[in-house]
């Protein structure tokens, strides 16, 4: 590649030589957090469309013989067949408890019976204090949606639903996570990180892997990923996080993509093991 085309290459914040260890590497796994990194939010979730550009990129990349590509978020199966549209790859939804390969298969896991008492339990919670229209029921969990109100009001929301869904989920097996915009109870024992790592073990041996998120919901994956490769994180740099690297931005991401898909193939002879970044 030639000077000016590195120089134009995206900076990943903490990792000066990023684009220099992808390239050497034959094969790779891309996989992407869907909100706040593909797409940007927005108070009807249902509208939260990739931002523009991106569609395509990934397209352009999943045609690409040496990247295997997916998607990993904490929304259903079906809402991300709506948002992404024809996308090629493989799509891991509700935190990893639902997966969509390539070839059209899904496999879909599902709590314990002790956990969906659990689960009824906290919508039940939530229902009566006439939370309904912020409440989403999902295969594996239960989400509070705040985005939208005021942060007072919001904040005062998920610290009394955060405050019972704690007391239901240790009797449970459950968990309480915050993410951008919301809390959510959901079932242990299989997240995004357990999700990553079997995708990273069918991988080719000497891949590199990548996984880039935004938020909390993320840093499963980020550990999972730390032996295979680099956790990339959307946002703020000094934000503790599991992730070696930092994207500023949606913008950013799409710029990463950009680089990504333009990366050429690698000859045989000329790969290199190493994952120093």
């Amino acid at each position: 590649m030639s000077g000016a085309a590195k120089s134009s290459r995206p900076e990943v914040t903490n990792l000066p030589y990023f684009w220099d260890t992808l390239s050497r590497h034959r094969h790779r796994l891309l996989a992407l957090d869907y909100d706040g990194t593909l797409a940007p939010f927005r108070i009807n979730r249902m509208q939260a469309y990739p931002y523009p550009g991106i569609s395509g990129i990934l397209a352009r990349i999943s045609r690409h013989r040496e990247t295997t590509l997916a998607v990993v978020s904490g929304r259903p199966l079906a809402e991300l067949a709506i948002l992404l549209g024809s996308f090629d790859g493989v799509v891991i939804g509700s935190h990893g408890m639902e997966t969509r390969f390539s070839n059209g298969n899904v496999v879909a896991r599902v709590p314990d019976r002790d956990q969906r008492e659990g689960l009824i339990r906290a919508q039940a919670a939530a229902e009566e204090r006439g939370l309904q229209a912020l409440i989403e029921v999902k295969p594996a969990s239960v989400a509070l949606h705040t985005r939208g109100l005021e942060a007072s009001q919001a904040s005062r929301i998920e610290g009394e639903i955060a405050d019972t869904w704690s007391s239901i989920s240790g009797q449970h097996r459950l968990e309480v996570r915050r993410f951008n915009g919301g809390l959510e109870v959901r079932s242990t024992g299989w997240n995004k990180g357990n999700a990553l790592a079997e995708l990273i073990r069918g991988m080719p041996e000497g891949s590199l892997c990548v996984y880039i998120g935004d938020d909390d919901t993320d840093e499963d994956a980020f550990l999972a990923i730390q032996s295979a490769g680099f956790g990339i994180r959307v946002g703020d740099p000094v934000v503790p996080t599991a992730a070696r690297g930092f994207l500023h931005d949606i913008p950013s991401v799409r710029a990463f993509l950009q680089t990504w898909s333009a990366i050429p193939p690698v000859d045989k002879e000329n790969m290199s093991w190493t994952r120093d970044g």
